[in-house]
């Protein structure tokens, strides 16, 4: 059924829901697609996200005549290029990176020009936008658009809006949630925290609702929840991985998932923690570290490319002792007679590498050295996507190397994360994620989103390590 909310929400012609974290948003959305007349468009952000919303749709049987799902990016690229006359959009030769601003301004002026009235009425009845506090201006103005032919409902929490901080760029930058409110006016908030109450720890949820008030104000004492399974412990705040890690091991039972959350500001520091920990991490798309090995291996050849390939092996896995093999390969390399020991299948692999100017060296080294060493998995993201890329550009010569990272980083966001027991990440990775447990390193939040993101991942425990129980952090909602 729908919540009154909800309901109240239908009565106008668009309007907004406020959705805190776990109060069952995807439910109401979906429910909305199921039971109310018409075919609906439900647009969210993420792939993950698109595919929680298609799964909820299917749990209630909500055929794809009732509704279409997609991100916002996917939608607005494929209307802008099927009329490129009226929205300006210039097309590119396949796989070529495109620029979203200009797609999102070429659906924006689609839409507005009329052209495509009849078909949007044709096709849809009403407009749903999931996880609102992330759209861009650029992606507003494309709502905004859609709301002037097709009733729209938007559904968003200002608490959450972490992704505010990476965008420069002002047609990229986060809307303002006032301007959201005054085109789309708010009918109330969700309030009952589902995710606990299916754990069986709806007291910590209730807790989690009641305090949003305090993480507009700037502070919470974490004191307050001294009944609950919330602990917190005193830890200052940059210590390295190894002390780092002696406080962040949790008793879990059987498939239990952990979440250790940490910094945004460096993905070594949080593959360290991972290796102390046997833990993975969770990894940026087209993170630094990646564009960082495809710079490398631009720009080098020989022996120094060889070198690059064992940098890459010793962020990825832990045991590769990439500083021996790198005196070995050195010594192989240039010293071949005066080598004692015979070099072992990873080390003729590694050396290859020095030898061949093809990608495919570089894939083949990987291969072995997984095959072939006593190594434990710790960037399986990062792995994958260079694989991916090399292997691109193996068997698409024409194809360049940035274009072949845009190409793979997009199949990511297609294929959505996989999610292992012991994952370490920022709130940047792990929002919208669900884990049982979770540790919040005192690195780990800046400002009132991220504690509000990284309190409310875990449905069982939760570990706050700082230097006090009170956390003060600046807060651009005191003012809403």
């Amino acid at each position: 059924m729908l919540e009154e909310t909800v309901e109240r929400l239908l009565r106008s012609g668009a309007g907004t829901i406020e959705a805190p974290a776990g109060t069952g948003k995807t439910e109401q959305i979906a429910r909305i697609a199921a039971l109310v007349p018409g075919r609906w468009l439900v647009l969210t952000h993420t792939i993950a996200g698109r595919d929680a919303l298609r799964k909820r749709l299917l749990s209630l049987d909500v055929s794809d005549g009732k509704a279409h799902v997609d991100t916002i990016a996917a939608w607005a690229f494929r209307w802008a290029s099927a009329y490129p006359g009226a929205s300006g959009l210039v097309k590119t030769a396949e796989g070529k990176r495109k620029s979203w601003s200009e797609v999102y301004g070429a659906a924006a002026k689609l839409i507005n020009s009329g052209a495509v009235t009849s078909a949007l009425k044709a096709s849809y009845d009403g407009v749903l936008v999931d996880e609102y506090q992330d759209c861009s201006v650029a992606q507003h103005a494309i709502v905004l658009a859609l709301k002037d032919i097709l009733r729209c409902y938007v559904f968003g929490d200002p608490l959450q809006a972490i992704f505010q901080f990476e965008r420069n760029k002002a047609d990229e930058a986060v809307v303002d949630w006032s301007a959201v409110l005054t085109d789309f006016p708010l009918h109330g908030a969700l309030e009952i925290p589902h995710r606990w109450v299916r754990a069986s720890n709806a007291e910590l949820g209730r807790w989690l609702i009641t305090m949003r008030a305090s993480f507009r104000a700037g502070g919470i004492d974490l004191q307050s929840a001294h009944h609950l399974p919330l602990r917190w412990e005193k830890c200052q705040k940059d210590l390295n991985s190894r002390e780092l890690s002696s406080y962040c091991r949790v008793r879990k039972r059987g498939d239990e998932l952990l979440a250790i959350i940490d910094t945004s500001k460096s993905a070594v520091r949080r593959a360290e923690l991972a290796k102390h920990l046997y833990g993975t991490t969770l990894e940026p798309v087209g993170g630094p570290c990646e564009m960082t090995f495809y710079s490398d291996v631009r720009r080098t050849t020989g022996l120094e490319r060889a070198l690059a390939v064992l940098d890459l092996a010793g962020a990825v896995w832990k045991g590769a002792d990439a500083s021996g093999k790198k005196k070995r390969v050195s010594s192989l390399l240039n010293s071949p007679n005066r080598v004692v020991n015979p070099p072992t299948e990873t080390e003729l692999a590694i050396c290859a590498v020095a030898q061949s100017d093809d990608f495919s060296a570089i894939s083949n080294a990987l291969s072995v050295f997984a095959r072939t060493e006593p190594v434990r998995i710790v960037r399986p993201e990062l792995l994958l996507s260079v694989r991916a890329t090399l292997e691109m550009l193996t068997s698409n010569p024409d194809v360049d190397m940035e274009d072949a990272c845009w190409q793979v980083a997009n199949r990511r966001r297609q294929a959505g994360r996989s999610i292992r027991d012991k994952s370490v990440g920022s709130t940047l990775l792990l929002k919208g994620l669900e884990f049982d447990h979770a540790v919040i390193t005192p690195d780990a939040c800046a400002a009132a989103c991220d504690w509000y993101v990284a309190l409310t991942r875990a449905t069982r425990s939760i570990r706050v390590l700082s230097p006090s129980p009170f956390l003060e952090f600046p807060s651009s909602l005191a003012a809403e």
